[in-house]
């Protein structure tokens, strides 16, 4: 373990400690592919790494490969050209573990597991892989300010885990790190010319050198499949341009021109690095690494903000998150309040915004019951609770969302758009407002375009079109439409129908629920309307929300939220309305 707490008193040092609640939460996230680097060859790396720290059984193991392809696939990732798949219009995006497990539980039912083979795919991704991103260092997997790799080769810096007492969650810690450190670009040799294709131990040393210090855990040895691939990986970062030094309680392992002077002390030439309990040092032309991946001593280590970020957790985080990160403690407590039943309220119509946009109705209210609790919030914990409920809800429709625009930018616009309407309940009624009525269509994927045609031309109730009437004229240009002046409702029906974008299509179908309901199903947004509507029957419950929103139609119509909510129901027969 090289690390202690004169350690953050030396020089240039940054301590990262991944498990720590007061720390600024940092995320090197494992599902992540290095840049530029083959997502195919990312993994099975990954997959590697799986099986060399928890020894899963070959069914599990098999579905966990098999998981890891289908979850790239599902994101738009390309195994061939190390890139988006062709058709793919915005930025790629890093796979959720939640997306991961779904897709390793398909995978085993592709593969036609048995019942009882399932259940054991199940049980390894319960106890072992829920417990790790569920756990004290589940924020540095993922949720946290991502960390810029790249970075942590030009300074000092010790990663430690005090948190992380089980053996098997350091090991699989410490080779996350090293996995993303093997996947960044290759030094360049002398002549100037990048060598990633001809990176050789000798190409590297060419270039700047940097050296990774190791406390390695006992179970990194522990077996011979675990020594084998974490041994491979430490000759992929040695040809990234890194020395490796790897320290256990008794045993130093040394690379070449390594002179090893005791248990504690290691000194390396033509330079010297020093790695003692107290100080981590290099020579004037390296960079020192140390990763701990092992818990001991761990919480004697100072804690340091890292100067290594690459900016703010998510798209929806507020100005205050871009002065300062937010530490573990701010957002463990923000996940909470966001779905503690005191916000139940803030969930609702953050769900019902997101709707507005994605169908071009107009923005809901914000509901009276909402203001008391969130008045009383500081403002950087409302900033914090905001950004985590509305990230929820615009990740859970991504998957739909991606290949017409980046996410992120939607979210970023309902983050200003909530703020600037909670901010607004709470002043006195003005004869303008600084908000629109409206988004705008620019946030209505294809799919729910059509529908929105369909319904327009279709709806149920008194006020029906006839076949022989004249349609109205079209809110959204669909391509490849026929469309005339005085166009008749049949034959505006015949051309939804036989649209490309029509609900008759399985994928359109798909793209479509995902946008309205989210991957995970209308279940959480159900139980929030049980919660907020006590003593309201299943039927009512919807009405009730809507009108304290003003979503609601007067009489016995069915206002906008519920008219788009009921669409996924309609899609299953590819006729919305009837």
């Amino acid at each position: 373990m090289a690390g202690s707490a004169s350690l953050v008193r030396g020089p240039d040092v940054t301590v990262i400690d991944i498990a720590d609640p007061y720390a600024a939460a940092v995320t090197v996230n494992p599902l992540e592919p290095g840049p530029g680097y083959p997502v195919q060859a990312h993994s099975d790396r990954l997959a590697g790494l799986f099986e060399a720290v928890f020894g899963p059984a070959e069914p599990v193991a098999a579905a966990l490969r098999a998981g890891l392809r289908r979850t790239y696939a599902s994101y738009g990732w390309d195994a061939v050209p190390r890139a988006a798949s062709p058709g793919m219009g915005t930025p790629l995006a890093v796979p959720l573990f939640r997306q991961l497990r779904a897709e390793v539980m398909a995978a085993a039912e592709a593969l036609g597991y048995s019942a009882s083979m399932q259940a054991a795919v199940r049980g390894f991704l319960r106890a072992r892989l829920d417990a790790l991103w569920a756990g004290p260092a589940g924020r540095f997997l993922e949720g946290g300010h991502p960390v810029d790799v790249g970075s942590l080769r030009s300074g000092r810096v010790l990663v430690t885990s005090s948190g992380v007492a089980d053996d098997e969650a350091a090991s699989f810690l410490a080779g996350v790190l090293l996995v993303r450190l093997a996947e960044q670009p290759r030094p360049r040799t002398g002549a100037g010319r990048a060598s990633r294709d001809n990176c050789t131990p000798q190409a590297g040393r060419e270039g700047s050198r940097f050296t990774v210090v190791m406390a390695a855990a006992d179970h990194l040895t522990g077996s011979p499949q675990a020594a084998g691939w974490f041994g491979r990986l430490l000759g992929e970062v040695r040809s990234c341009g890194a020395d490796v030094i790897t320290v256990g309680p008794d045993v130093i392992t040394v690379g070449p021109d390594v002179i090893t002077v005791g248990p504690d002390v290691i000194t390396v030439g033509p330079d010297v690095i020093t790695v003692g309990p107290d100080v981590v040092t290099a020579g004037s032309d390296r960079t020192a690494m140390a990763i701990a991946a092992s818990a001991a001593g761990a919480d004697q280590v100072g804690r340091l903000v890292p100067p290594v970020l690459l900016g703010r957790r998510s798209a929806a985080c507020g100005e205050r998150c871009g002065r300062r990160p937010c530490d573990g403690y701010e957002l463990d407590a923000a996940g909470l309040l966001a779905h503690d039943d005191g916000r139940v309220w803030l969930r609702i119509w953050v769900q019902a915004l997101v709707l507005a946009f994605l169908t071009g109705r107009p923005l809901p209210h914000v509901p009276a019951p909402l203001r008391p609790g969130w008045g009383a919030l500081s403002p950087r914990r409302r900033e914090c609770v905001l950004a985590t409920v509305i990230d929820g809800a615009v990740t859970a429709r991504a998957t739909a969302l991606r290949q017409s625009y980046d996410p992120r930018f939607l979210m970023s616009v309902v983050r200003v758009v909530t703020a600037r309407m909670l901010d607004a309940a709470d002043l006195p009624a003005r004869p303008w407002s600084p908000l629109p009525f409206r988004a705008g269509h620019v946030w209505v994927i294809p799919q729910l375009r059509w529908l929105h045609e369909m319904e327009r031309v279709n709806q149920p109730g008194p006020d029906r079109l006839r076949f022989d009437d004249v349609a109205p004229p079209l809110d959204f240009a669909l391509a490849g439409l026929p469309d005339w002046p005085g166009i008749r409702v049949m034959d505006r029906l015949s051309g939804l129908r036989r649209h490309p974008l029509s609900m008759a299509s399985e994928p359109n179908r798909r793209l479509a629920t995902i946008a309205l309901l989210g991957v995970d199903g209308p279940a959480d947004l159900d139980a929030d309307l049980a919660t907020a509507g006590i003593g309201l029957s299943p039927q009512q419950r919807l009405r009730h929300a809507a009108a304290l929103m003003g979503a609601d139609a007067p009489g016995e119509q069915p206002g906008w939220l519920e008219a788009v909510l009921s669409w996924p129901r309609q899609c299953s027969s590819g006729q919305p309305g009837t």
